[in-house]
């Protein structure tokens, strides 16, 4: 394992020297991360480079039920309606790089609006490939989407007062800062993800921790054959990812195989141990293959009643091609670990975590009493 994670460093360290980000939006990156903003980290490699993301929520007392007047005074600080900490340094500190960015970049783009204790930004800068076509920018709406470009960076904000007795969500925002590393592969060079040796790679893991008290695994099999009307036959089903359109004339097929392992809430610590463990494979694995195609996320907090999509093995896409996923998903119950894999398109039950299998309609449950 240390021989293949070394292997894994030398790979990403060849492939970063190729394109190196700006130097302040890494400066910014990390200093959003000392303020205690939430950050998430992403990478792909979907045929264009390898593509990195930092992105930082910027969210604002999401429930009140004040007054007016007691709103105002405590989401205002002097007469700024969006001068509240700490978005208010992320917010500065942000707008700040981008304005030092904007002499050097190839397009800089900012919109604002603030009235009362509405306030809209958008601010979006960005930097042109060295070669190739020429950057593309669209307008839509108040923001900007650039194409053919190295590096982005971008400021959502909007605050809204709904009605003086209830608040919704106060402020909410986002900054994202996303750029390419040069692939040195051609598009004839890469290769779907190989969702078997990477399975090969964490089986290990949930063996482990299969020996410990509570900690269960479960097979899945969901099987939607093509021109199954499941609306027809009253089963609502979550269509969590398709890669042929559904419609009232066409149900596509689709396959999805795998296990559900779950950890019980008082076995939390495994889970936990088992996801940084995860999350290290897979990081080491796709950066030792530039040749497969793929999308990485890496998560630092878990939300109950929020799916966390860990790796997703991407494919050309083609009909009834096999794709890999690995996702957890946390409940009242603890984690539920799902690695599975998909032919076809991807149709998830309902009720998907009692389930043993699920063909069209027909349930087989884990337990016999439901």
């Amino acid at each position: 394992m240390k021989k293949y994670i070394l292997t894994a460093i030398l790979a990403a360290f060849c492939l970063t020297c190729s394109a190196q980000p700006n130097a302040k939006f890494l400066e910014l990156d990390n200093y959003l991360k000392e303020l205690g903003i939430f950050s998430f980290y992403s990478q792909c490699n979907y045929g264009e480079g390898i593509r990195h993301e930092v992105s930082a929520s910027l969210y604002v007392n999401q429930f009140y039920s004040k007054g007016m007047s007691e709103l105002t005074r405590e989401m205002k600080l002097e007469s700024d309606s969006i001068m509240y900490r700490p978005n208010v340094i992320a917010i500065d500190s942000i707008r700040r790089t981008f304005s030092a960015l904007s002499a050097t970049a190839s397009e800089s783009y900012l919109y604002e609006f603030h009235q009362g204790d509405r306030d809209t930004i958008e601010y979006s800068i960005a930097f042109a490939k060295a070669t190739g076509d020429s950057l593309q920018s669209y307008k839509h709406y108040n923001a900007m989407a650039f194409r053919n470009v190295r590096e982005v960076g971008r400021l959502t904000f909007r605050k809204n007062i709904l009605d003086k007795n209830f608040v919704g969500t106060i402020g909410m925002g986002r900054y994202s800062h996303w750029h390419y590393e040069d692939n040195p592969l051609s598009w004839k060079e890469l290769k779907p993800f190989d969702g078997e040796a990477f399975q090969k790679l964490i089986e290990p893991l949930f063996q482990r921790a299969l020996k410990t008290k509570g900690v269960k695994s479960y097979p899945i099999y969901w099987r939607h054959d093509e021109g199954y009307n499941d609306d027809t036959e009253g089963d609502i089903m979550t269509k969590a990812k398709w890669v042929v359109e559904d419609s009232e004339e066409n149900k596509p097929f689709g396959l999805t195989t795998g296990t559900h392992y779950v950890f019980p809430k008082e076995q939390e610590a495994l889970a936990l141990e088992v996801l940084h463990d995860l999350d290290s494979i897979a990081f080491a694995y796709v950066n030792a293959h530039p040749e497969q195609l793929y999308s990485y996320h890496k998560y630092t907090k878990y939300y109950t009643g929020s799916w966390a999509t860990l790796l997703e093995g991407a494919v050309y896409r083609r009909y009834k091609e096999k794709f890999y996923e690995l996702h957890t998903f946390l409940d009242d119950d603890g984690f539920h670990i799902v690695s599975i894999t998909t032919i076809g398109n991807m149709w998830m039950p309902k009720d998907w975590k009692r389930l043993k299998s699920w063909t069209n309609g027909k349930r087989v449950y884990l337990h016999t009493k439901q």
